[in-house]
């Protein structure tokens, strides 16, 4: 079967995804920063490689041999703008490059619902389509760089780029929001797995989202790709509403997208806010 590359390999979407990869007969390599330990590791199955997100020549060479790169290491939440241009911007080029390199034809960036915050989840723009970038955030600002440079090695190197908006990642939906906007692990599974095996070419922007009944984008752009997913957040929702009845917020991005959330400070400057 395949062999796939992780950045971010520690983190929360490639814990989940990882045993999945291996039930379906994948190879990986896991790939995070030097210092940090990826758990659970198989070693029948999986490799490790400590690299730093900006140093392309280490992650090329453990990029060598890999029909896919997914790209998920990045600060997953607001932070300064000079932290945001370090790690999730220059560290995409440098991940793209490192694939370039080492000659993988495939990959899929981890990109946000936050590249497209302010877009309204009443518009045409979220139910049709795919919206052009509206971040709410330096962090969603990181996301939108994402996308243009997975545009960039696209068209100058003839891969093929997949960049995802994830929505809400989690096990299970947690919250009146979610039920319009989660991505369950076994669909994020599905998403890598399109991307590994789909016959388009080019770029493709998809939003990284289950077939929620209550979703507000459109999963068009993501069959597009051969990404169908599976999973409802509908079958939690009396739990989620018994336990927070309030409304979902008004735009994509949420409590990102509000006046009051400070950019360059983690979570806005709201302490241990989720």
């Amino acid at each position: 079967m395949a062999l796939i590359a992780l950045t971010g390999a520690s983190g929360r979407i490639a814990t989940a995804v990882r045993p999945r990869l291996r039930a379906a007969g994948h190879r990986l390599v896991l790939c995070d920063a030097p210092g940090v330990v990826v758990h659970d590791v198989d070693p029948a199955t999986e490799s490790t490689v400590e690299a730093d997100v900006r140093d392309v020549d280490v992650q090329a060479e453990a990029f060598a041999g890999a029909d896919l790169v997914v790209h998920l290491g990045a600060f997953s939440d607001e932070r300064s703008w000079a932290e945001i241009l370090a790690v999730n911007i220059d560290g995409t080029r440098a991940v793209c490059e490192a694939a370039r390199v080492a000659g993988v034809r495939r990959m899929l960036l981890a990109s946000s619902v936050h590249a497209a915050g302010y877009v309204p989840v009443d518009s045409t723009l979220a139910r049709q389509g795919m919206p052009l970038p509206a971040p709410d955030t330096y962090y969603g600002v990181s996301k939108a760089a994402l996308e243009a440079i997975g545009g960039l090695y696209a068209g100058r190197f003839a891969m093929t780029v997949v960049s995802a908006r994830i929505m809400t990642f989690d096990d299970r939906p947690g919250g009146p929001r979610s039920l319009q906007s989660w991505l369950s692990p076994g669909d994020m599974t599905r998403l890598v797995l399109a991307a590994l095996t789909t016959g388009a070419q080019g770029h493709h922007v998809v939003w990284g989202v289950s077939s929620n009944t209550r979703r507000v984008v459109d999963l068009t752009p993501g069959l597009a790709i051969g990404f169908d997913p599976q999973d409802d957040a509908e079958v939690d929702a009396e739990v989620v509403e018994r336990r927070d009845p309030s409304r979902p917020p008004g735009v994509l991005g949420g409590g990102f997208a509000d006046a009051a959330y400070v950019l360059g400070e983690p979570h806005g400057g709201a302490g241990d806010r989720p």
